[in-house]
């Protein structure tokens, strides 16, 4: 008897030593993995439940997505229809905060997430508050008047200004950021290549570029640094790209799955 818990006993110190804790503070985080719309593969994307997800694999930021409802909150949703995560079949811009409230944002994704809804984007910066950072991007759908305002607003409202960087494809969102508080660190996102690449690491308004990944040479990331700029990179759920990110020296990995992430970063 004696021997088996002995046995048990080491069997279970084993475990717990292979297993690493969970990062729960900023100081805790890897600042080269963005959970992809929170922990996207694990939870509902963007959600709390994703947001914490991502807190838990140790991811340095969650990105997620904001727009405005009809009544002008910025709350967090991906699509322009909101019909794929909330089964109400309407734009983001037709449906109200409250409609958005009633609706599940999680039964889609597996029954134990029913109870997950829409969340506003300061639910999200006070679930991410001292915890993980934030990359909030601005989706434009052309119906959002006061989308930079009411960001901007809210971060600064949160003392989140230095927490948070705001991504977008549309750069006239982010001068609009910028000029309403140089302090927060802009992000221009870019899915296909362009002729006009220098001009926009020239760019003061852009603090990052956000590229899809497999735009990424060693050049672009030399050019980037030479011009003080960051570089995000999406959306990499292959751990070989993962690791040829890591040895180009990117900033940060933007992936759906930050957990594996950061075991690759933990094991070089």
């Amino acid at each position: 008897m004696h021997k088996t818990l002995l046995l048990l006993t080491l069997l279970l110190t084993a475990h717990l030593a292979a297993v690493p804790p969970a990062a729960t503070t900023l100081a805790e985080s890897h600042h080269q993995v963005t959970a992809h719309r929170g922990s996207s593969a694990s939870a509902p994307e963007n959600t709390l439940a994703a947001i914490r997800q991502a807190i838990a694999d140790g991811s340095g930021y969650a990105e997620i997505d904001v727009q405005e409802t009809a009544d002008g909150v910025v709350m967090l949703m991906h699509d322009d229809s909101v019909l794929r995560t909330t089964g109400i079949d309407k734009p983001m811009w037709k449906v109200t905060a409250a409609e958005l409230r009633q609706a599940s944002a999680g039964a889609w994704f597996h029954k134990r997430f029913e109870a997950e809804r829409v969340p506003s984007l300061e639910e999200a910066v006070r679930t991410a508050k001292g915890r993980i950072r934030l990359n909030v991007e601005l989706k434009n759908n052309g119906h959002g008047r006061r989308l930079a305002e009411e960001t901007v607003r809210l971060l600064q409202a949160q003392d989140a200004v230095r927490d948070c960087t705001v991504t977008s494809f549309d750069g006239r969102l982010l001068a609009a950021v910028k000029k309403l508080d140089p302090r927060i660190k802009t992000g221009l996102i870019i899915g296909e290549k362009r002729s006009d690449m220098a001009a926009v690491l020239a760019n003061p308004t852009y603090d990052a570029i956000s590229i899809a990944n497999t735009l990424v040479q060693d050049t672009l990331v030399n050019e980037a640094a030479k011009h003080g700029k960051e570089v995000y990179v999406w959306t990499v759920n292959d751990p070989a790209v993962m690791e040829r990110m890591l040895n180009l020296g990117v900033t940060s990995i933007i992936t759906n799955h930050p957990e594996q992430l950061v075991r690759l970063i933990r094991a070089r």
